[in-house]
């Protein structure tokens, strides 16, 4: 079997397995394990600067509670991002080093840090006003453009403000409301609207689906990967890559193919 091409082998969230998500230390180590693409989400702090982050509050991965955007950076670099691991609630994590003390970052700072290192495929949160703007100014200022892909799930609006701003940039939509609204019609869509990228899910992707999408001159990921047979699945199916908490697993898996 043939790997796609092209093939991205993105670290989700930096090497999340290893590392607290959305730290430094968590693109580091995807750094030094040799992943050559990161994911990261972003959104607005109460002082609109665009920090790395995934979820709705802070109470899952800090000692924070609430919004991010409900206080300001300098609040945030208060919050120690690197002491949450349950070991029982993540089984397959093993983080590298006691990350006691960890801090939350900029999308500025990793751009800042790795530079041209990395291919970037930056999440939006949907409905923020001016996070698009903001985001794609900080790319803008590091000259990285053409190192980057805006990603969004099922927000269409958002992706088109970002090609509104910037038309050179790649855009990536996930689908997952939209294909089950819309089914295969969400893919052709997502073609029409100009995007170069399409995002499946290890619950929702098939091969009918990733040949459709190739037929069309998109790439198509994968996302949601658990475990090693949903990255062997995705490989099988013909994606062009995916995320992954685990970037070493699919590093070794790309090198094997690469010597049958």
């Amino acid at each position: 079997m043939t790997l796609a091409q092209p093939f991205h082998i993105i670290a989700h969230r930096g090497a999340s397995a290893y590392a607290p998500e959305n730290t430094m230390a968590a693109f580091r180590k995807a750094a030094d394990m040799g992943a050559p693409e990161v994911e990261t989400d972003v959104c607005f702090t109460r002082d609109e600067k665009v920090l790395l982050f995934h979820d709705r509050t802070l109470d899952r991965t800090t000692d924070g509670n609430g919004s991010p955007a409900d206080y300001t950076l300098a609040e945030l670099k208060a919050l120690d991002a690197g002491s949450w691991l349950d070991a029982e609630k993540n089984p397959d994590f093993e983080w590298a080093a006691n990350y006691a003390g960890e801090r939350l970052i900029t999308l500025d700072e990793l751009l800042s840090e790795f530079g041209e290192t990395f291919t970037y495929h930056v999440e939006i949160k949907a409905g923020t006003e001016g996070l698009v703007d903001a985001t794609i100014g900080s790319i803008r200022q590091h000259g990285l453009v053409d190192h980057v892909f805006i990603a969004a799930i099922d927000d269409e609006a958002s992706l088109a403000r970002a090609k509104q701003v910037e038309p050179e940039i790649r855009t990536a939509l996930a689908l997952t409301r939209l294909l089950r609204e819309r089914g295969p019609r969400a893919v052709a869509a997502a073609r029409e609207a100009g995007h170069q990228m399409i995002n499946l899910n290890a619950s929702n992707q098939s091969a009918e689906l990733v040949d459709l999408g190739h037929d069309l001159g998109l790439e198509v990921r994968s996302s949601g990967i658990r475990n090693r047979d949903d990255m062997a699945e995705a490989v099988r199916i013909g994606c062009n890559g995916m995320t992954i908490n685990w970037p070493d697993w699919l590093i070794d898996c790309v090198a094997e193919h690469e010597l049958t």
